[in-house]
Formats: structure tokens, C-alpha cells, sequence
């Protein structure tokens, strides 16, 4: 293995040597070219991989990791940002976990974890403490469950407790949301956190909770009379029901007119009062006898009557009696009845709804048809962007007397009421979309353009490159290998046997004729000049008979002359 190593530096020493300055220093600096960059690839290899360990980080989080992996001696980065926390990425999990384990809390959130570890003299004003931030940190970790919610803050204000009632004062709270991006919040989920808030602090009301966004924008609608939350919920109601009605029309219509071509607005009025009556009915052919008490009661009796003149002559002495009745009868016939009837009645107490509706009305406006210009042939004209030409048509009375009838059905017209439906045909404003499209079709065009000629150009640089660079640089050292072999090869036997002596053509001895030791040098050479006769008399036997001709003629004459 040794002796292959030196024999292939030794072959490339004498094809260096052999080099012309020029190319030599073309050779060293593609040599050092290939060299930077395989060293580049390698430290680029061995190079650590950062992962994303925690992102969207508060600025006491991100210190509060970093602490903790300093301690840990894990190596990590930071973002300039301070919310990006970043390790190698083979311990990404690892310690994700690890962190979980250890109890690391972001923003602050302290729950009940903060009774974990208590010392024995701790006070009442601590315990207070403690037991407020227990409390705003639970319900932070509650409310992060919520869809759309990043973060949030809580804060508490609950007074002292007095033993006077006068001095009683209700708890408070202030609630700071911050949602994540494109999530927009709805009322009832704000009432939500409301209640949420409320009912997990003994005596708070839901509307003693502010909440705000990130940027400070109050969300919650925070009101204490009850008379004007009543109010603000019956105006709540109507809006609802105004909406709702609306949807209705513009979805029944948009089915005949189109999309975006109707436009409906509902005012519904509605009436709050309670009501309560009380209605009773008799029956009074289904009557029944409920008790019945006869009394009858008969007496015959007499007396004497009284005689005499009535006053004072009656009464003297003397005087004689005038004669009378001898005597008086009094006779009672008395009978007394009293029938108890039991008549069926109907009680009927009714309480009219809290919310009725007064009076509706709708106000629709419609834009009109749409239909195609034909020429005198009856063909579609098209414009010069191939669409085909249109012009605006009203609806006529038939057909807003039909959208009229379908709309009162859908939404409950009653004139008697006082209900009002009014229905228009108005020609709506239309965008020049033509422009829009010629503009976005010519930006189509300059990026597709655009990216064309960086094609081309890029294209252009690796051919030039190529043409320019690499091939003159191979054909250059091709050409010098080529040169420097034919300078190689030897042009004699003499040459020949010093190399194959010698080793000193590198990688070529397979290829050299092997020359066997102990030949005779006049016998290879008689070959070669009878191999080398040979081949002139096949390629022109003529000449060569001529030329043996002239040999003989002449050996002769020599001979004569001798």
C-alpha cells in the first residue's frame, strides 16, 4: 500500500514538473478551490443545528429559561426579539419535558403552587397575598383554554372585610386578553370570561369585570343599573331580530336577483309591557243542584178584641159598653225555601309576553337586470377585452309585486298592524372592473416577464461559465496531458528498454510492447527491415520488380567490368 502511495505522488511530481508556469498555477488554484470547499461542506456538516425550543416568549420568560439552560450549561440562541428561544435540536424534546417537570411557569402564572413551599412563620398579610395570587394565576390558566386567547393577565381588588354592613365594599377585577393574530373576540365570549371571573370570587358581579385587548381597547360593557343594562339588552334584542329578518329577505331574494343585488334593512319596534288578565265564564245550561233547605212553618190562634169607644169615656164609670167584635184570629202560613245551584265557570289568567312587536317595517332596494347588447343581426356584441357587452334593465311592476308578496310572507307583514314594506328598483353604482382586470392582467404579464428573463440570465451565466471557464480549462489541460505523453513515449528501442529498466513513465508500462531480456539486436533489426520490404513490394509490386530489375542489371555490368 506504501509503495502504491509513493508511486502515485512520484507520477504526479513528474506530471507537475512537466507543467508549464502558467498551468501550474491554474492547477493550484483549482486545487485550492476544491479544497476550501470541501472544507466548507464539512463545517457546514458538523456545524449545530438550533431548534425552536419556545417562541412568542415575554421578555421575564425568556430570561427565566435562559437562566436555567445557563445553569444547565445547554448551549442555546436568542432572537434579537427576545421571544425566541432556540437549542440543538436533538434536545428540543428533551427538555421540553424537562422544563414541564420542573414546575417552569410562563407569564407569571403562579397557581396554587405557591402554598407548595411555606415557611412556619409566615404571616396573615403573606397569607393574603399568597391567596390573591393564587387566585389571579388559576384563573389565568383557566382562561388560556379559551379559542384565541395567547396570554392574559388578571388582577384582583378585594377589600377588607368589615364588620359594618355600610362600609362593605364589592370586589373587583381587570382582565388583559391578548388574542392571537386574526382571532377576533364575540360578545358572548366576553361575557363568558365575565361570568367566569365573577363567580370564582365570593360577591363579585359580572359587570364589577373590565376586560381589555392588548392594545387597550375596552371589550366588556360594564353596567351597573340595572334599568339601563334592561334597556341596553331590549335594544340588543331588536338589533338581533333587525338582522335577522334582513338575512332573511336579502337570502330568499338574492335566489331570483342575484348575489349582491338586493339590499334589505328590517326596524322592527317592539313593546315591553307586561300584562297580566284575568277572564272567568259560566256555564249556565250545565247547572246542578248543589243543596237544598225548606222551612214551613203554620199557626191558627184568637184573642178577645178590645170594645168600647176608644179614649177616656170608655174608661168612666157608669158608661155602657158599646158592643164589638167578640174576638180576633191570627192565622201564619209561612214556607221557606232556598236551592243551592252549582254552576261550571272558566277561570282564565293570561300574562302577555315581555317583548311583543309593535309594528315592522322593510325597506328593499333592488338593482336591476343585466342583459346582453345584440347588434341588428340579433348577435352578443363583445368588447375589445372578448367579454360580451350589457345593459341595464328594470324589473317590472309584475315582478317587484311578486318580490313583494314572498317578502311579507317570509317576515310576517300584517297591515293591520301598522306593518310598512316598500320596495324599489335603483340601478346600483358598478366598479370598473375592465381596468382592474387590464391592470392585473399587465402585472401578470411583467412578472411572467420577469421571471422569464431571470431564467435566461441565469441560464446564460452557467453556459458563459461553462464555455468560457470549464471548457478551456479542461480542453488547456487535456491538450498539455496529450503533449506531455507523446513527449513521454520513446522513439527508439534504446529509449524503450530504459523505461521498462527504470519505471519512470507513469501508468503507461501495461500499455508499452513488453521486450523480452537476452534478444538480439541485428535479428530484431533484419525483422523490421524485412517486415518493412515486405510491406512496400504489397503496396507497389511493379516498382518493386523495376527496382530488383535494375538490381540485377547492374550486380551484371559490375561484373562485365571487373
Amino acid at each position: 500500500m506504501q509503495d502504491f502511495i509513493e508511486k502515485v505522488i512520484n507520477n504526479f511530481k513528474e506530471f507537475f514538473i512537466g507543467l508549464e508556469p502558467g498551468k501550474r498555477m491554474g492547477l493550484i488554484a483549482v486545487g485550492i478551490f476544491v479544497l476550501i470547499s470541501l472544507v466548507g461542506v464539512s463545517i457546514w456538516a458538523s456545524k449545530t443545528r438550533f431548534q425552536v425550543l419556545y417562541t412568542d416568549l415575554n421578555r421575564e420568560d425568556s430570561k427565566k429559561i435562559a437562566v436555567i439552560l445557563e445553569e444547565k450549561k445547554i448551549p442555546y440562541q436568542t432572537a434579537q426579539d427576545g421571544k425566541t428561544i432556540k437549542i440543538p435540536e436533538d434536545m428540543v424534546e428533551i427538555w421540553r419535558l424537562q422544563l414541564a417537570t420542573m414546575g417552569v411557569s410562563f407569564s407569571g402564572t403562579v397557581g396554587y403552587e405557591v402554598f407548595d413551599k411555606q415557611s412556619f412563620g409566615t404571616t396573615t398579610f403573606v397569607q393574603k397575598v399568597n391567596r390573591q395570587r393564587a387566585l389571579e394565576g388559576e384563573l389565568v390558566k383557566t382562561i388560556k383554554y379559551i379559542r384565541g386567547v395567547k396570554r392574559s393577565r388578571v388582577h384582583l381588588s378585594i377589600p377588607e372585610s368589615s364588620p359594618f354592613v355600610s362600609e362593605k365594599k364589592p370586589p373587583s377585577a381587570s382582565v388583559v386578553l391578548e388574542l392571537q393574530r386574526g382571532v377576533t373576540i364575540t360578545p358572548q365570549e366576553i361575557k363568558g370570561i365575565q361570568s367566569l371571573v365573577s363567580s370564582s370570587i365570593d360577591g363579585m358581579r359580572p359587570e364589577a369585570v373590565v376586560i381589555l385587548d392588548a392594545r387597550g381597547k375596552k371589550l366588556s360593557e360594564n353596567i351597573g343599573d340595572a334599568m339601563t343594562a334592561n334597556t341596553a339588552n331590549r335594544m340588543a334584542l331588536e338589533s338581533k331580530l333587525n338582522r335577522k329578518y334582513e338575512s332573511q329577505v336579502e337570502e330568499i331574494l338574492q335566489k331570483v336577483v342575484g348575489q349582491g343585488k338586493v339590499i334589505a334593512k328590517v326596524a322592527v319596534a317592539m313593546d315591553f309591557t307586561e300584562s297580566i288578565a284575568e277572564e272567568t265564564k259560566y256555564d249556565q245550561e250545565n247547572t246542578a243542584v248543589l243543596s237544598e233547605v225548606k222551612n214551613s212553618q203554620r199557626i191558627n190562634g184568637s184573642r178577645p178584641s178590645p170594645q168600647g169607644i176608644p179614649g177616656a169615656r170608655s174608661n168612666l164609670p157608669g158608661e155602657t159598653p158599646q158592643p164589638g167584635i167578640p174576638e180576633t184570629r191570627n192565622n201564619v202560613d209561612k214556607n221557606l225555601t232556598t236551592k243551592n245551584y252549582n254552576v261550571p265557570k272558566k277561570v282564565i289568567r293570561s300574562k302577555q309576553p315581555t317583548a311583543g312587536i309593535k309594528n315592522v317595517s322593510v325597506a328593499v332596494m333592488l338593482d336591476g337586470k343585466r342583459v346582453p347588447v345584440l347588434d341588428e343581426n340579433g348577435v352578443a356584441v363583445v368588447d375589445e377585452y372578448g367579454r360580451t357587452k350589457t345593459k341595464y334593465e328594470r324589473w317590472s311592476e309584475e315582478d317587484l309585486a311578486n318580490f313583494s308578496a314572498i317578502v311579507a310572507s317570509t317576515i310576517g307583514i300584517n297591515a293591520k298592524r301598522g306593518d310598512q314594506l316598500t320596495i324599489k328598483n335603483m340601478e346600483f353604482a358598478q366598479e370598473d372592473l375592465a381596468a382592474i382586470d387590464a391592470a392585473m392582467r399587465e402585472r401578470e404579464n411583467r412578472e411572467l416577464l420577469k421571471n422569464i428573463m431571470k431564467y435566461l440570465a441565469v441560464g446564460l451565466t452557467i453556459s458563459l461559465f461553462f464555455f468560457l471557464v470549464v471548457r478551456p480549462f479542461i480542453q488547456w489541460v487535456t491538450d498539455n496531458t496529450v503533449e506531455t505523453v507523446e513527449d513521454f513515449l520513446p522513439k527508439t528501442l534504446e529509449e524503450l528498454e530504459k523505461v521498462q529498466a527504470n519505471q519512470k513513465l507513469p501508468g503507461l508500462e501495461d500499455a508499452l510492447p513488453q521486450i523480452e531480456e537476452k534478444l538480439n539486436p541485428e535479428k530484431i533489426e533484419g525483422n523490421m527491415l524485412r517486415e518493412k520490404l515486405i510491406s512496400l513490394v504489397e503496396a507497389n509490386p511493379g516498382k518493386a520488380a523495376q527496382i530488383v530489375h535494375e538490381m540485377i542489371h547492374s550486380t551484371e555490368s559490375n561484373k562485365e567490368i571487373a
